[in-house]
């Protein structure tokens, strides 16, 4: 499949490839729900320091939001595909996980193509702080209000911490 040029995709490829940086988005997936694509979105739009206002969040949770209800049900699939438990031939196993982690990735890439669309950033306000790094945390923060569990708070603020740091080094 082939898609338009996207700096997000870019930058998100780009980060993924660092070292821890796809385990620490997996556990905040897997541990609390948080949407990775809002949290390299929040660090893009800081490197580029620029601010998430209330109103921006929503609007990409919005756009976001038709890709995760494909996007869930294929990564269920895999899942349950990986740990066999779902019946079929075994010689397919493999093939029909790869299938599905295909599909899985094009609409993680279509779902950062719409974030990318929805907002105007020449209109997005610059961060008081210019810097990337406190960008990206108020941004993160921005986003982590938005969610309904907010019982695991701390310990997300934590593990995005130290994504920040695999993000960023040591200047956190």
């Amino acid at each position: 499949m082939e898609f338009p040029n996207s700096s997000f995709w870019q930058y998100s490829t780009q980060i993924w490839s660092l070292p821890e940086v796809e385990p620490a988005c997996l556990n905040l997936q897997n541990s609390f729900g948080l949407n990775v694509n809002m949290l390299l979105y929040s660090c893009w739009i800081g490197e580029q320091s620029l601010c998430l206002s209330d109103d921006d969040l929503q609007t990409l949770l919005d756009s976001v939001k038709p890709w995760q209800t494909i996007i869930q049900p294929l990564r269920d699939s895999r899942k349950m595909m990986q740990q066999n438990l779902i019946a079929m031939p075994t010689g397919m196993v493999n093939q029909t996980i790869k299938n599905i982690s295909e599909m899985e990735l094009n609409a993680e890439h279509m779902a950062q193509l719409a974030m990318e669309k929805a907002l105007n950033l020449s209109k997005l306000p610059r961060c008081p702080d210019k810097s990337p790094l406190n960008c990206s945390e108020s941004n993160i923060h921005a986003y982590l209000k938005t969610l309904d569990n907010n019982s695991a708070i701390d310990e997300i603020k934590t593990e995005t911490g130290r994504l920040l740091c695999m993000l960023y080094g040591d200047n956190k």
